[in-house]
């Protein structure tokens, strides 16, 4: 039996009091083992404890107690009759286009200017990735409708003309998509995420006393006002506001959510047992630029240490861009090399640089308002450091053999070296990490000379330092002195 920590044995405390639960819970800090705690309690209660992942859903079902029910959000939502549709073969933008008849909804290929002054050819297959894109943000968001508040931003297409313009093409084929998607019989392929939506709007009940929301920091919207709604159950979130990295897509941080509407108690853990205090020291620092409370103390039986690693088992990027350019020096020395979620998105983006080098258009997210190759170069000059990156790549190796180097990686199990973005370490952790230089220093305020960092970044920062358990090379990051300010 697990002797509590002080700090776990006031959680199990709050939780015996009836009230709805928030505890906030540093990188390692024993987040799972706590709700275990908790569940070991009380074994007459019916318990649902709801997963950020099938993975970690998986272990909980065979750790937990049997009166808790363990799945992820999209476990909850899943019903048979989705099967079929989920499971058609991929279906392109194209595919999806036609299958739509988005030509009958737009008129046919629409012009639409651009922040550098070009004209953007949107054909039926862009309109269609578009809205489809669209329809993926309000099926993370809690709204009832889909509005034009949901179509993504994309570089080049911010102005305000631009965003009209692209609104008025987009929008339609959007509330097409999901008038198809809620139909038995529709002819766009079902995703999980749209019957996670489909559930949500059908106000579900779910069968328990007591609710566990885990890494409630990074929760969609979607999910998070379900929960919210079971008044008849005790809720309890848990997880790290100081690790709420994907915003960007829609997530949201439900553990403020549950303090402001349920009055929710807090309850801190701040002991880790992933590391040492050297790093728990390095993780501090950021903690201070969020502007959280909690302080981490390392756990005195690990002998963390910081300085340089030569042989990493890890390297962390801030961007994919950054993450290619580690992968092909890796490939380029003869190592065996892993990228976290593969190399799909790396042969993706290479082809959607060929096309564009080639005269053609491409639905690619991050190039998708950009009608040449030429123009991606201009912009990234004036506007974006990781797309100068991107282009930096393109030029110096080639689309072609990035998309070999997609298929010379090696699994995680083989490989000498797993090179990841910070976003995608998110919950991984590695007895040696690197800290990659494509995590910049802020610039310096010109009028002040104050170098200012977004909230966002300094959150990310403290991700990727914190996934270390023996050795962090983070001198990448010994900028963190020089920064004076946080905005939001």
């Amino acid at each position: 039996m697990v002797t509590p920590t002080p700090e776990q044995a006031d959680a199990i405390a709050a939780y015996g009091d009836g009230t709805d639960l928030v505890i906030q819970a540093g990188a390692g800090c024993g987040k799972s083992s706590t709700l275990k705690l908790i569940a070991r309690t009380d074994s007459r209660r019916r318990m649902a404890y709801v997963a950020y992942n099938r993975s970690i859903a998986a272990d909980a079902k065979r750790s937990f107690p049997a009166n808790v029910s363990a799945s992820t959000g999209h476990g909850l939502a899943f019903d048979p009759r989705y099967l079929p549709r989920i499971q058609r073969p991929r279906q392109t933008a194209l595919q999806a286009a036609q299958a739509l008849d988005v030509d009958r909804i737009t008129g046919g290929i629409q012009r639409i200017p651009t922040d550098l002054g070009h004209v953007k050819a949107v054909t039926s297959k862009i309109a269609m990735r578009a809205a489809l894109e669209t329809v993926e943000r309000f099926c993370h968001s809690a709204d009832d409708n889909l509005a034009a508040r949901h179509i993504p931003r994309y570089d080049g297409l911010t102005s305000p003309d631009a965003r009209a313009a692209l609104t008025a093409v987009v929008l339609p084929v959007a509330h097409a998509a999901w008038a198809d998607l809620r139909r038995e019989d529709s002819v766009l392929k079902l995703s999980h995420d749209h019957y996670l939506k489909l559930w949500a709007l059908s106000r579900p009940r779910l069968p328990a006393d007591v609710v566990l929301l885990d890494e409630a920091q990074d929760t969609n919207d979607v999910l998070a006002r379900v929960l919210l709604d079971q008044d008849h159950a005790q809720r309890i979130a848990v997880g790290d506001s100081a690790q709420q990295i994907y915003a960007w897509r829609g997530a949201r941080d439900a553990l403020g959510t549950f303090e402001r509407e349920l009055g929710a108690q807090l309850s801190t853990l701040s002991q880790s047992f992933r590391f040492g205090p050297a790093v728990a020291d390095a993780a501090n620092q950021w903690l201070y630029l969020v502007g959280t409370d909690l302080r981490l103390t390392g756990w005195g039986g690990c002998e963390s240490t910081t300085g340089p690693v030569d042989d990493p088992d890890a390297i962390l990027c801030r961007t994919n861009a950054g993450a290619v350019g580690v992968v092909l020096e890796a490939l380029k020395a003869g190592r065996k090399v892993a990228l976290v979620g593969g190399g799909g998105d790396m042969k993706r983006l290479a082809w959607a640089a060929r096309d564009l080098q080639n005269g053609r258009v491409t639905d690619h997210p991050e190039l998708l308002a950009f009608p040449t190759w030429s123009a991606v170069r201009e912009y990234a000059e004036e506007e974006d450091g990781s797309l100068k990156v991107l282009v930096k790549l393109i030029d110096d190796y080639g689309a072609e053999e990035i998309a070999n180097a997609a298929d010379a990686l090696a699994s995680e199990d083989a490989a000498e070296l797993t090179v990841t973005t910070a976003h995608k370490a998110k919950g991984r952790e590695w007895p040696a990490v690197r800290i990659h230089g494509d995590f910049r220093a802020p610039k310096p305020d010109p009028a002040t000379g104050h170098r200012i960092i977004r909230r966002e970044e300094a959150r990310l920062a403290y991700v990727a330092v914190t996934r270390a358990r023996l050795r962090l090379d983070h001198d990448a990051l010994s900028w963190v002195s020089t920064v004076t300010a946080v905005s939001d």
